[in-house]
């Protein structure tokens, strides 16, 4: 029995490890299927790769082996949703690393998250780069994706904070006003927006399809009691990951690719999302 119990003891350390490296270093996938009728037909099969809270870290076990997986996936696009960097242990070089494999793969566009706006310097230097290779920077600006003659509408909104660090008494309005002048009626319009928590206002204004972030899946995920905390959304938040409806609009939370101040999580794997458009299915 003692001899037992001393092997138990040593594969103990072990197995907390492989729980650790299971939750926070394998990177899973996600899919939906969207379909919606305002989708142009020549949109079928349209296939969007999310990239979300990234931290400045590495992904995954390796970075080559979760390149591999995206570049199987053969996406049209891949959109990157904010806090690519990280205010607190910020390491540059990983995210350009990273965005020069992306950009090798198929078109980015990039919005920003609450981190990259800590980092003032580390931003602009950022955007330079991401113009040289061609990432589109898509912070409060719309633009057109055409197939043939068909189009759908893509916008992105610079992260909450970005307002309110430019006008501190009319910052809510000023977040609103940018968001409802990048609709277009009767397009499919998409929007990249950092803050779930403002899903409300994008589906009252009218965007078809939202991808959002920050959240972090909600940290831990705890059997009875959920998802425990997310940033903006405080314990208990309503959106951390997977897909919430309301009205006409659908909204894409990623859990996220990486961890920030709060470096655990507990039954919230790393992700990257698949999104695939449908007229008709």
């Amino acid at each position: 029995m003692n001899k037992l119990r001393k092997n138990i003891y040593k594969l103990f350390p072990i197995a907390i490890l492989g729980l650790y490296l299971h939750q926070n270093k394998f990177v899973s996938k996600r899919e939906f299927n969207i379909i919606d009728k305002k989708i142009p037909s020549n949109f079928n099969g349209y296939k969007i790769i999310q990239l979300s809270d990234i931290h400045s870290d590495k992904i995954g076990i390796s970075d080559i082996l979760f390149l591999e997986k995206i570049k199987t996936e053969k996406p049209d696009i891949i959109i990157i949703t904010g806090d690519l960097f990280d205010s607190y242990n910020n390491e540059p070089e990983i995210a350009y690393n990273l965005l020069s494999q992306f950009s090798s793969i198929a078109p980015c566009y990039f919005i920003s998250g609450n981190h990259e706006l800590r980092l003032q310097k580390d931003y602009n230097d950022l955007k330079i780069f991401m113009k040289r290779l061609g990432i589109i920077n898509l912070n409060n600006i719309r633009q057109e994706i055409n197939i043939k003659d068909h189009s759908i509408s893509i916008s992105g909104i610079e992260d909450f904070n970005y307002f309110k660090n430019e006008d501190k008494y009319n910052y809510y309005a000023n977040y609103r006003n940018k968001l409802k002048s990048n609709i277009v009626e009767n397009s499919y319009n998409i929007l990249l927006a950092h803050r779930p928590e403002k899903f409300d206002m994008y589906s009252d204004l009218g965007y078809n399809l939202i991808f959002s972030g920050h959240a972090h899946g909600g940290q831990w995920n705890i059997p009875f009691l959920g998802r425990i905390y997310a940033p903006s959304q405080g314990f208990f938040p309503k959106y951390t990951n997977g897909i919430y409806e309301n009205n006409n609009s659908k909204m894409i939370v990623s859990q996220g690719l990486g961890n920030s101040s709060f470096p655990t999580r507990l039954n919230n794997r790393l992700e990257y999302i698949v999104v695939n458009l449908f007229n008709k299915f």
